[in-house]
Parts: C-alpha cells; sequence; structure tokens
C-alpha cells in the first residue's frame, strides 16, 4: 500500500472473537493474494465456478461496541457502512446479487471483530474486542482492525469457507488522535480486493 499505511499483519496471534463459533480449529495460517498473513479454511468439495449469485449480509460489529472519545458512533458507522460498499464494490461481476436463498448461491457473513491502536516497533500487543486502545508512553501509534467472515452454501446452509484476518492502518499522530473512516479504509480495500483476487484465481482452477 501507498503512503503512511503499514501491509504488515500477524495473522498468528489473533484473538478469536466467538463469531465463527467451533470453526477456528480448522484455521490454517496462508497468504492473501497480496502477500498479507492470513486464517483461512475451505470446504475439498467447494468450487468457485458452481455459483452464480451471492447474498451479502449486512456487515456486523462482534461483539456490539461502545462509543469512546477516541471512536464516535458515527465513526463506528462509516466504518461499517464502507466495509459492505467495499465488498459489493469488489464482487460487482464476479456474482449476480440474491435477496434470498437459493441454488447456485454463497451467503457471505462478514464481522469486524476487534478495532486497537497498537504501538510500533513493540512487541506484539493484545487486540482488545472493539475497543480502541491509547496507552501512555512517547512510541508512535497505529490504527489495527480484524475480521471474520464465514461464506454458506445459501441453498443447503453448508458452511464452505471461514477465514480472520488483521490489518495495519495509518500512523496516528498522537496518542490521544480520535481515529477516523480514513485510519482503516486502506485496509479495508486491500481485504475486498484480496477477495476479488482469489475468488478470480478459484474460478480459474488456481
Amino acid at each position: 500500500l501507498a503512503g503512511p499505511v503499514v501491509a504488515q499483519e500477524t495473522a498468528a496471534k489473533l484473538p478469536q472473537s466467538g463469531f465463527l463459533g467451533d470453526g477456528y480449529s480448522r484455521l490454517k495460517e496462508t497468504e492473501s493474494p497480496s502477500g498479507q498473513k492470513v486464517k483461512r479454511w475451505i470446504a475439498p468439495e467447494m468450487k468457485a465456478g458452481a455459483y452464480e449469485f451471492i447474498l451479502i449480509e449486512p456487515n456486523i460489529f462482534f461483539p456490539q461496541p461502545r462509543s469512546t472519545e477516541q471512536l464516535s458512533e458515527q465513526t463506528l458507522k462509516e466504518i461499517n457502512a464502507y466495509f459492505d460498499e467495499a465488498a459489493r464494490r469488489e464482487l460487482t461481476g464476479l456474482f449476480k446479487f440474491a435477496t434470498e436463498p437459493g441454488p447456485k448461491t454463497l451467503r457471505l457473513k462478514t464481522a469486524i471483530t476487534a478495532v486497537a491502536v497498537k504501538d510500533m516497533g513493540l512487541k506484539p500487543y493484545q487486540l482488545l474486542p472493539i475497543a480502541f486502545l491509547a496507552t501512555g508512553g512517547k512510541t508512535s501509534k497505529q490504527a489495527s482492525i480484524a475480521a471474520e467472515y464465514e461464506v454458506q452454501d445459501a441453498d443447503t446452509g453448508a458452511v464452505v469457507a471461514i477465514g480472520m484476518r488483521e490489518g495495519v492502518g495509518v500512523e496516528l499522530k498522537s496518542a490521544t488522535e480520535k481515529l477516523k473512516l480514513a485510519d482503516v479504509k486502506p485496509v479495508i480495500d486491500t481485504w475486498a480486493k484480496d477477495m476479488r483476487a482469489f475468488i478470480e484465481a478459484a474460478r480459474q482452477g488456481k
């Protein structure tokens, strides 16, 4: 990514929010199309080319967040809305959008599971669910966001793919700076583009 965005992701120590239920044990660390570390599982019988439609459920926060001095309710709404917008943008042309379950249809469920501010150059930090942390000290800070997803066969309800990942966004000017959509927007864009590239490759048998 260009500018101040850091393209590092640490999949190995991602916290489990509970959104994926008992699916975490199936996740394996791998790389996204953009070269970032992620955790993912895909059912052996999953064939991307067999699906023509996709039913996208509105993105949620899991667990439900509370606004803080660093993170306003308005910013939460903007992040949530942009997450949905980016997914639909990148899936346009790959699938027809469905409004209800049916044959040859995938159901995509996504959740933003954590947002935090991390110290740059220090040991891995604990990512607390939907909490913006601004600890004391003189180290630089970066916005960080994590998400999980589940993909089902909308006709049968069978889970065909799950995953989780974390992205690090822009460097903040101070430990108390209010976070904005712009601080994590490039991360969400990269995730959405990775999703499109992964599906395109799967359809080509790669």
